[in-house]
């Protein structure tokens, strides 16, 4: 027992012997702030608290330089209330002198190998109501808001619209609070966000094509409709026009109607001269296909197609090249534009309009043709008249 008692008290004389250098040099250094302890990144060595509040007083009060995008604010921390909070950071820090902690600074020492130091990081005061405050004036004055397109003139065209920007305030209010924190670095860049412009309308096209139509020495009809959103447009839309060459979009569906199966090469080569010639002899004899070999009753059948479809002042009063009856309608009843059509057949811009959406609508699989029809027509036959259409530029 004497001997295991005379072992022990020789080790703690041998670790006495080895720490007491470290021990001293401790007691020598300790200042405000324990050794292998940190603020900020900052090692203030043995500065006494005077000196360790007047340096983090002094960094702390520099002036930090805020960047809206490329816009450059000086924002002074005295501004919003900021304040370091050295009592805090040196009771934080105290609370660090542990033990243990003392005890991994001395060994470390002796065997020249200092662990790494805890680093505090800066405790403050800060009127959060002036900062929200400031950046809200900062948004106010640089935020941009999105310009739309707008249409310039018919040889320019339409200009883009450019994004906007807004200030993120959330996190721009984390940034500057950072920027205030750092002894080192004070800089803050604030989150701005890219807001997109709104999507072009039908407005701005619709200013161009009255322009132009302004220049024509003659009446303009036009009518669009852009399928993914509904937007329509209309220039005399509801003006009775000639239907020549239209008139076909109408043939055409109404003989994909009729036939049971894919169009034989004498049929599609009727199709191909109809569409891509204006030549009404071929156009004629489909109609007589459609009416069973009469001309006269394919007439029949595409009228009342169109009165099916909802389409009132798009008919055919005959076939091509032939008088018919006289056909009112609600558009070449109408009182003002007129343009004079040919009174064996006739359409307005929306009408006709309708006929190639229902096509187009169809070859995707849905819309009116596929409703009112069922299987009479199908999607791949609206496809194969589309098809056929691109042969007419």
């Amino acid at each position: 027992m004497r001997k295991l008692l005379l072992v022990l008290l020789t080790l703690l004389i041998i670790a006495g012997v080895l720490l007491a250098p470290s021990y001293l040099r401790y007691r020598q250094t300790r200042g405000a702030v324990p050794p292998g302890v940190r603020v900020g990144g900052l090692d203030f060595g043995a500065a006494s608290e005077a000196s360790v509040t007047e340096a983090l007083t002094r960094l702390l009060a520099e002036p930090v330089a805020v960047y809206y995008v490329d816009q450059r604010i000086l924002l002074r921390p005295q501004m919003l209330g900021f304040q370091v909070d050295v009592p805090a950071i040196l009771a934080e820090t105290e609370a660090h002198e542990t033990t243990g902690h003392l005890l991994r600074v001395w060994v470390g020492e002796a065997l020249h190998q200092p662990p790494p130091p805890v680093d505090v990081p800066m405790r403050y005061k800060l009127d959060r109501d002036r900062l929200d405050s400031w950046l809200t004036d900062i948004a106010t004055r640089f935020d941009r808001a999105p310009s739309p397109a707008r249409a310039l003139s018919v040889a320019s065209g339409i200009a883009p619209g450019k994004p906007g920007w807004q200030l993120d305030l959330p996190a721009s209010r984390l940034r500057v609070i950072t920027a205030l924190t750092d002894p080192h670095t004070r800089t803050a860049n604030l989150v701005v966000r890219e807001t997109t412009p709104p999507p072009m309308d039908m407005k701005l096209l619709a200013e161009l094509l009255r322009e132009r139509s302004e220049q024509f020495p003659g009446v303009v009809g036009i009518s669009l409709h852009h399928i993914p959103t509904g937007q329509e447009l209309t220039l005399n839309g509801d003006v009775a026009f000639s239907g020549m060459g239209t008139m076909k979009l109408v043939i055409l569906e109404e003989l994909f109607r009729k036939l049971n199966a894919a169009p034989d090469p004498q049929t599609s080569a009727l199709i191909s001269e109809t569409v891509s010639m204006a030549g009404t002899r071929s156009a004629n004899e489909l109609l007589a296909l459609i009416g069973g070999g009469d001309a006269a009753a394919g007439v029949t059948a595409l009228n009342a197609s169109l009165r099916k479809l909802g389409l009132k002042s798009t008919f055919m009063a005959a076939p091509y090249d032939q008088a018919g009856p006289r056909v009112t309608t609600p558009a070449n009843s109408r009182i003002g534009v007129n343009t004079q059509p040919d009174p064996n057949v006739q359409t307005t811009p929306r009408e006709i309009g309708m006929v190639m959406q229902m096509l187009v609508e169809c070859a995707q699989g849905g819309g009116t043709l596929l409703a009112a029809y069922g299987e009479q027509i199908t999607q791949a036959e609206c496809q194969q008249i589309l098809d056929y259409l691109k042969l007419n530029e």
